[in-house]
């Protein structure tokens, strides 16, 4: 399993940094978390993803810096040159079916699938075996409902990755971390020092890594303006393991 940041940053256009999305891929997997804007063409320039080989869309909520593109995902697939016959299968928070509703009555075909097979799920607050992974989840405090994803291979006997999306930490994302091995990808939207209500700041997804008991802490929803060294440097103070600041394409080996 090897995990990619297509998107390392924030609703506040950057240069250098994208709207948030994931990518899991192994065992000839393909698993997207988020579609924030520009993802589609993210997962074509650093993942070099064929968007129908994508058998998963997760989404931690549905603010729109998290799934704006998600109607332009589903209207690629109606194309020629990217048409599917495989299920594909969205898994979000309270609110997913509703908001695939709305797209519909926006987009009406556009959105609608071709030749293949849509589910539209909400998570049903237990674990599920899929394909041979463990999927699991967990609310953050955010304000919105927010599911942090933790994804493992082997059934939940692997590796695997826990993405927290946005919010403060709960009790139940640490419990639900600390089931596995993991590798943490945890949101920084506020600076250093900073309180934002419904983020975290480094030095808290520092201390969230340390309680979760991460092998790796790796830092993404990253606003203009903060600088790597202070990221890291308030992170490390709370937590001793491997830390890094994501950028766009940056490819971590799970296992």
């Amino acid at each position: 399993m090897n995990y990619m940041t297509i998107g390392s940053g924030t609703a506040v256009p950057q240069r250098e940094r994208s709207a948030p999305c994931h990518l899991i891929r192994g065992e000839g997997r393909t698993v997207v978390v988020d579609l924030g804007p520009g993802s589609i063409w993210g997962l074509a320039r650093h993942g070099r993803v064929h968007l129908p080989d994508v058998e998963l869309l997760l989404f931690t909520h549905l603010h729109m810096d998290h799934c704006a593109d998600l109607a332009p995902f589903l209207f690629a697939l109606r194309s020629r040159e990217l048409s599917r016959t495989a299920p594909l299968w969205i898994l979000g928070p309270e609110g997913m079916r509703d908001h695939y509703g709305k797209l519909q009555a926006t987009w009406e075909k556009r959105v609608e699938p071709a030749g293949y097979e849509l589910l539209i799920d909400e998570w049903a607050g237990s674990a599920v075996n899929w394909k041979g992974w463990l999927l699991d989840a967990a609310p953050t405090s955010h304000g919105v409902p927010n599911l942090a994803w933790r994804i493992d291979s082997e059934g939940g006997g692997g590796c695997g990755v826990v993405l927290t999306g946005d919010g403060e930490s709960t009790d139940e994302l640490i419990q639900l971390a600390r089931r596995a091995d993991h590798v943490l990808v945890a949101e920084s939207a506020a600076a250093p020092g900073e309180v934002l209500e419904g983020h975290m700041n480094p030095g808290q997804a520092g201390d969230l890594a340390r309680q979760c008991g991460s092998r790796m802490l790796v830092l993404c929803h990253i606003n203009p303006g903060a600088g790597v060294e202070a990221i890291l440097r308030e992170s490390m103070a709370f937590y001793d393991g491997e830390v890094v600041v994501a950028e766009d394409g940056m490819v971590v080996e799970v296992e």
